[in-house]
Parts: structure tokens; C-alpha cells; sequence
């Protein structure tokens, strides 16, 4: 009898599948949404209630076909006695919706049947059939509902009756699948002849790290193959257990170097099912990414279609996922191609994404990381460009409201069918009033002890304005205003109810300029929200050129723990192949930039005209870039190309393409922290030098003294945390564009005295000095650099 556990969770499922994808249909459903509130709830009712018990263990086995299905799970309350009463707790923004929902779908319903399931666990264990009842309670805490639920034995065991040939068949699936990823396991070549020089020492590094089960913070220079030597050991281990591998990058262009790498290894033989998830709003067949079946037909009975057609069947066929396959499903049988990729997560053995899906406020980390039958332990998680996970989790939980944006609205409600329209501008009224009844009455800037109540409140009612927008003839178009208004809304008020007002991770400002109002909530510290989220992960290992100090980006990623262990790699090229220079003689420090901005100008052009080609000049800011440009001459023969503030990818491609054709010597201008400055390869003489113009420090504001203030306290490293340190990973990322292969040859050029204190050289690469970085500083700039080059002539000559 082969033993499979299951959740009641998982178990208690419609059989088979059906309904539409909409926030009440009880299949997509929040690790974590609730949690807190479910905890108060029981308390309170342990309180009303004689003899309540809360978090009741139960379970029960059902043999099938050679199976032995082993069901548990805890019924959140419990009344003993000669009738025993057995409730389910649930909350929901709109509990008489949800009500309402489970009374007409109930053995449709996964809610419904996780009950039924908890009381015919009990009656045939106990001889006794148990009163069954769900107690709704409204995220708001403003109100609660009690709906009953009927046990209906013969019923419910012709559901039992479907539901465990369901099983059965998923588990014959499960085991074919665990013995192919077995067999990939043992036969995985590796996709080179032969390794990168210490490529092969970070993936036995990874390996023997996985073996002890311990976490990775690794910092490895660009060039040494970082990519596969981290997803190579991450797939084979996790394929040896029957796993998959979850890559996540924060940006699209990185995805692109993971799916190539991937490539790589199917072309030597691994044919390891790969899938890239799409972001909703790209996937979409709709003008709005809305998914509500009064809206979007593809969403309308999409679990019904996806049995009819068999469609997991025909995900599981395909080796390679890409969002045409899903879009062309979608168009075939009209169901919502962003869900289908979801679907195709089951069968793929390396799933490549956004951040977002593990470390948002939602996201799909349940369906990533789910761990099937006959599967050891948990999938793998490789975090690619790890030193932009503390400021995208912050800036994921730092919302605003500002009365400009909500104005700004205002015309485009006007445009509405009559009945919206004035409805719409009085919800627009009622924003614009609570945030200014909220921000300060001075034009200032300050911390504000905001009151929660009546942003839900107005979220209340944007929410239901925007049910009874869906449910009219209304054609809801691209940048639809009503829609636009409840996100902007919803994002802030989530997060709030989220965060609360007590946090100290987290603080509330207000700022009245004369002519806006703003709110914003800020997140210093997004740790304890994330560090939760590594336990759903065997192994997990956080890598990128830039993660020193280490103890920073630990601490803010939520990765800091006994399990951490930590490695700096180094560069596996030549160090005669660049030439790193610092000059303190020029300051970019705010005070002192008005006399240095000619400086900057005259450096950049005295070091290119000594040998023609592309270069890259990175600034803290646009101003300084400008202010520079305006007092720069261009070197005879050179062309400069200027990065805007708002670059569009065609642009940013086209920008390339001129760098990569090599049509002449070339200087692109762009600021530290930009679309040119990471994740970007320039290899071979696409450059051949790059100018990092100081640290790049955020601005000295009201907001990012109180974060010092914080991190202070917290890590008595108040402005290192606040300034120095995310200032370094954007000046350390703009340098390493240059040497990417072994074949490169380039010049790194670091203007600003602060590069030389500790606080700062602390984040730069272990090997370009031996002891100090004193020793980049020349007392002949250009000598230096003409020599630089000469030695590289003579090296390609001979």
C-alpha cells in the first residue's frame, strides 16, 4: 500500500473542478490572508462559547487501487457534547456574498466541502453526525454571519467516490513524473566542455550546501557563468528528489539569461520542462487585467473548461511553455491564459519568474511551491540579482495616495454613461477629502498617526461602486478610470490593514505642498513580512555581483539565520585585462558639484580620446548628468547618446544596437540604478570603459532620515543602511558592465573621494586591490591609462 498524505485542504476539492475565476470561488486563497484575524476570532468565540476548542486535529485514511490516502487537518472550532457542533471560520471583504455563494454552490464549493469533510471525518469515526455551521466574519471586524451547512451522507460519498479516482490518477501521474525526474537527475551533462575558472567551485560550493540543507548568500563576480553554476546544482538536486526549481529575477531582461541557460542544457540532452510565467497584465486577452466573469469571458466557467477540454493534459505534452502556447489555448477554448500557466506549474521542472510571485502581498507561492505526491521535501529557490530584494520588498509594502493622481481621474469619470459619472466624481470627492483630512494642514512634510477606519471605509465603497460598474453593459476599455481608482485605493488600504499603524518597520507621512495632498506608507525593513516565505523552500540561494556587505543584505532580506551561510567568489579573469581607477580629487558631494561638474566633463574626455570606442558614463542623478552635458566636449570622432528618463524597450534596444554595430566611438550617458547601468551585458568591445560619478545617494529627505532613524535603532547602522550601502549596489553594478567575458579588456574609472572610506570600499569586489583601495588611486591618470592600453596592444599583437 503506497502512503500519500494530503492537507483536507487539498483533499476536500470539487471533483471535478468547476466554476469561474472569481475572488470567491475558494481556489485561490492566500497563505496568509487572514491568519491574524482568524486567531482573534477564535479567541473571541473561546471566549462566548462554554467548552469552545479551537485548532481540533482530525484525520482519517481512505484505501483506493493499492493507495493509502492519509487526510488530516485541524476544524478551527469545536463544541462537544450530545449534539457536537463543528465550525469553519472564514473571512471575507463581502461576507454576505460569500454567504450567499457557499448556500447555492456548496459540493461545488471548496469551503463547503472542507466542512462536510470535517463532519463526515467525525461522524464515521464517532458514530455521531454533527451540527456543521461557518462562521463569516468581515476583514473589517464590523460584522459577522453564521450560515449552517447539511451533511448529506450518501451525497457526499458519491463525491468521496469521484474524488478518489481523481486521486489515484494524479498519483499514477505524480509517480511517472518522479521517475522521469529521477532519470533527468542521474543523466544531467553539464552544458560545457569545460567549466569557468571557479564555476565548478561555486557549484560544488552549492552542492555541499544543499547537502547540509543550509541557505546561500553568494556574491560572484560577472563573467564567472553565475547562472549556471547556480541553476545546474539547484535542478539536479531538486530533480533527484522529484522537485523543481523556482528562478526568480526582478526584472524581464534577466529572465532572458535563465531561459537561455536552460537551453543549454536541453541541448545537451536534459530535457527538463521548462516555464516562464508572463505577467498578468501581458497575458491578458482583455483591455483590463480584471479577472471577474461578469467582465471576462475567459475567466466565466474556467475551471469547467479546463476539465472539459483536458487542458492539463495538453500543458503536460509540452516541453517548452512559452506565453504563445498560452495565449493560443486561450484564444482556442477561451480560458484565461495567465491561469493556465498556473496550471503548467505541476508538471515544469524549473519555473522562472518575478520576485513578485513569492514575495508579494499575494502571489502564487502556494502553487510554486507545493510539494506532490511521492516528492521529498520542497522545490528550490535560486534568487538571481538578490541585492534588489530589500528595496523591492520595501517597495512593495510603500504605497501612496496623493490627491494630484486622484484629480487627475476626475475628467476621464466624466466621460462615464450618466449614471457612473456622477456617482464616479462623488467617490473621487470623498478620496480627495479623506486624504486631506488626514494630511497636514501646513504646507509640510511630517509623521502622521493615521486612523485606519476611514480609508476601509472608503474602500467599501469603491469596492462596491466597482461590483455594480462589472455588472452593467459598460465596455470596459484600456486604462479604465474606475478600475484605475479601486487599485490605487486598494493597494494603500491593503497594505495598511496589512502593516497597521504600530509597526516600527513601517511609518506613515503626510505632505501638503500648497497644491497636493500625499499620504504614503513606508516600509524600512520588509524582513519579518518575507523571512516566512523561505520555509516553503528545501533549499533556497540568493546570488548577484553585488551583495557586500553581506550582513546587510542578509538582515533586509530576511535570509539572516543560523541556516545562512556566506561566499564571495572571485573574478575568474585576468586582472591585467582592467584597469580600476579612483579619483578623490573630484567631489560629488551636493555641496561641492557646481565646481566639479566641469571636472567630470574634462576627465570623460581626456580618458576616451586616448583610445576610440564605446564607453559608459554613469551619474548619481539626471541633473548631474545634464549639468555635466552642458559643459562637456565631445572628443573628435565620438557621438553621444543620452539616456532619458522615460526610455521606452524599443528605444532602449535601438540604443544597444548602436553599441553592439560598433559604426563608430560612442558615449552613452545614463545615471546609476538605470536601464543601461544593470542586468545589461556589454561584451567584447561593445565597451570598452565605464565612469561610475560618485555613490549614488538617495536624496536627504524627510522620509529617508526617518528610515536612518530606524536602522539606527534597529542595526545601529542608521546612515550606512540608509544611504551608503544601496547608494554602493547601484555604483558597483554600473562598474561591472564592462568586463563580462575572458576575452574583454576595459577600464573602470570611480570619481568621488568616499570611494576610499571604509563604509564605502567595504562594497567593493574583494580583488581589485590586495589590501586597500588606496591603491587605485593614480598620480598620473592618463599615463596610467595609455600604458593600460599599450600593454593590451601588445598582449593582442603577440
Amino acid at each position: 500500500m503506497k502512503v500519500i498524505k494530503l492537507s483536507l485542504q487539498d483533499f476536500a476539492m470539487p471533483s471535478p473542478l468547476r466554476g469561474s475565476i472569481e475572488p470567491s470561488s475558494g481556489y485561490k486563497t492566500s497563505m496568509e490572508k487572514g491568519r491574524e484575524l482568524h486567531q482573534k476570532v477564535q479567541a473571541e468565540r473561546i471566549a462566548e462559547i462554554p467548552d469552545y476548542e479551537s485548532e481540533v486535529s482530525i484525520n482519517h485514511f481512505f484505501d483506493r487501487d493499492g493507495y493509502r490516502f492519509e487526510v488530516s487537518g485541524r476544524m478551527d472550532g469545536f463544541i462537544p457534547g450530545e449534539k457536537p457542533h463543528i465550525e469553519e471560520i472564514k473571512s471575507s471583504f463581502n461576507i454576505f456574498d460569500l454567504g450567499k455563494t457557499l448556500r447555492d454552490k456548496r459540493m461545488d464549493h471548496p469551503y463547503y466541502l472542507q466542512l462536510l469533510t470535517y463532519g463526515y471525518f467525525y461522524w464515521v469515526q464517532n458514530d455521531v453526525k454533527p451540527d456543521l455551521s461557518f462562521h463569516l466574519v468581515s476583514s473589517r471586524r464590523e460584522e459577522s454571519q453564521d450560515v449552517s451547512a447539511y451533511l448529506d451522507r450518501f451525497e457526499y460519498e458519491s463525491w468521496l467516490d469521484r474524488r478518489l479516482d481523481e486521486l489515484v490518477e494524479n498519483a499514477i501521474k505524480a509517480e511517472k513524473r518522479l521517475a522521469r525526474r529521477i532519470k533527468l537527475s542521474e543523466n544531467m551533462p553539464f552544458p560545457f566542455p569545460t567549466p569557468r575558472q571557479g564555476q565548478m567551485e561555486l557549484i560544488q560550493f552549492i552542492e555541499a550546501g544543499m547537502e547540509k540543507q543550509k541557505r546561500m548568500m553568494i556574491q560572484a563576480p560577472t563573467g564567472l557563468g553565475k547562472t549556471m553554476g547556480v541553476l545546474y546544482p539547484s535542478l539536479k538536486e531538486s530533480l533527484k528528489r522529484g522537485q523543481r526549481v523556482i528562478y526568480i529575477t526582478p526584472k524581464n531582461s534577466q529572465q532572458s539569461v535563465a531561459e537561455e541557460a536552460i537551453e543549454k542544457l536541453q541541448v545537451k540532452g536534459c530535457n527538463a520542462k521548462s516555464l516562464t510565467i508572463t505577467a498578468k497584465s501581458k497575458m491578458c486577452m482583455k483591455a483590463e487585467p480584471l479577472c471577474n466573469p461578469d467582465y471576462c469571458e475567459f475567466a466565466k466557467d474556467y475551471y469547467d473548461k479546463l476539465n472539459t477540454h483536458d487542458l492539463r493534459n495538453e500543458l503536460h505534452k509540452k516541453k517548452k511553455l512559452t506565453s504563445r502556447v498560452f495565449k493560443n489555448m486561450a484564444e482556442k477554448y477561451e480560458v484565461c491564459p495567465f491561469e493556465l500557466q498556473i496550471e503548467a506549474i505541476e508538471e515544469a521542472d524549473t519555473v522562472i519568474c518575478d520576485y513578485n510571485y513569492i514575495f508579494g502581498h499575494e502571489g502564487t507561492i502556494g502553487r510554486l511551491s507545493a510539494t506532490g505526491y511521492s516528492q521529498e521535501g520542497r522545490p528550490n529557490l535560486a534568487i538571481d540579482e538578490a541585492h534588489n530584494l530589500p528595496s523591492r520588498t520595501m517597495g512593495q509594502f510603500s504605497p501612496v495616495l496623493s490627491s494630484h493622481s486622484i484629480e487627475n481621474m476626475r475628467e476621464d469619470m466624466k466621460d462615464l454613461p450618466k449614471k457612473f459619472a456622477r456617482d464616479g466624481e462623488e467617490l473621487i470627492d470623498l478620496c480627495l477629502m479623506t486624504i486631506k483630512e488626514a494630511s497636514p494642514d501646513a504646507v509640510e512634510t511630517k509623521a502622521l498617526k493615521l486612523d485606519i477606519d476611514p480609508f476601509i471605509a472608503v474602500n467599501e465603497e469603491l469596492k462596491a461602486f466597482l461590483s455594480k460598474y462589472l455588472e452593467s453593459d459598460v465596455e470596459i476599455k484600456a486604462r479604465d478610470v474606475v478600475l484605475r481608482l479601486v487599485f490605487y485605493w486598494g493597494e494603500f488600504s491593503d497594505t495598511l490593514m496589512t502593516v497597521g499603524t504600530t509597526d516600527s518597520a513601517f511609518f506613515i507621512t503626510g505632505q501638503n505642498d500648497g497644491k497636493n495632498h500625499s499620504i504614503k506608507i513606508t516600509c524600512c525593513d520588509a524582513s519579518e513580512l518575507i523571512k516566512d516565505r523561505y520555509n516553503n523552500f528545501q533549499n533556497v540561494v540568493a546570488f548577484s555581483a553585488t551583495l557586500k556587505p553581506f550582513d546587510y543584505y542578509a538582515k533586509l532580506a530576511g535570509l539572516a539565520d543560523e541556516k545562512l551561510i556566506l561566499e564571495e567568489f572571485l573574478s575568474p579573469f585576468k586582472a591585467e585585462n582592467r584597469k580600476v581607477l579612483i579619483i578623490p580629487q573630484i567631489s560629488t558631494k551636493f555641496s561641492a558639484r557646481q565646481q566639479n561638474y566641469p571636472k567630470v566633463a574634462e576627465t570623460i574626455q581626456r580618458v576616451t580620446s586616448l583610445r576610440p570606442g564605446n564607453y559608459l558614463a554613469f551619474f548619481p542623478s539626471f541633473d548631474f548628468m545634464e549639468k555635466t552635458l552642458a559643459t562637456f566636449k565631445v572628443p573628435a570622432g565620438f557621438t553621444v547618446i543620452k539616456q532619458n528618463r522615460y526610455m521606452k524597450n524599443s528605444d532602449v534596444e535601438e540604443v544597444l544596437e548602436k553599441l553592439k554595430a560598433q559604426t563608430g566611438p560612442t558615449i552613452l550617458f545614463g545615471v546609476q540604478g538605470g536601464v543601461f547601468s544593470e542586468g545589461i551585458d556589454y561584451a567584447g568591445d561593445m565597451v570598452i570603459g565605464a565612469f561610475v560619478i560618485g555613490p549614488p545617494l538617495p536624496s536627504f529627505d524627510f522620509e529617508r532620515e526617518r528610515m536612518k532613524d530606524y536602522y539606527e535603532t534597529s542595526y545601529q547602522a542608521g546612515f550606512d543602511y540608509a544611504y551608503t550601502f544601496p547608494a554602493m549596489a547601484k555604483a558597483v553594478q554600473a562598474a561591472g558592465r564592462v568586463i563580462r567575458t575572458e576575452s574583454d579588456r576595459g577600464i573602470i574609472v570611480l570619481m568621488d573621494d568616499r570611494f576610499l572610506e571604509k563604509s564605502y570600499s567595504q562594497s567593493l569586489p574583494q580583488d581589485w586591490f590586495q589590501s586597500s583601495p588606496r591603491e587605485l588611486v593614480s598620480s598620473s591618470i592618463l599615463n596610467d591609462v595609455r600604458s593600460f592600453w599599450a600593454k593590451i596592444e601588445d598582449t593582442e599583437v603577440n
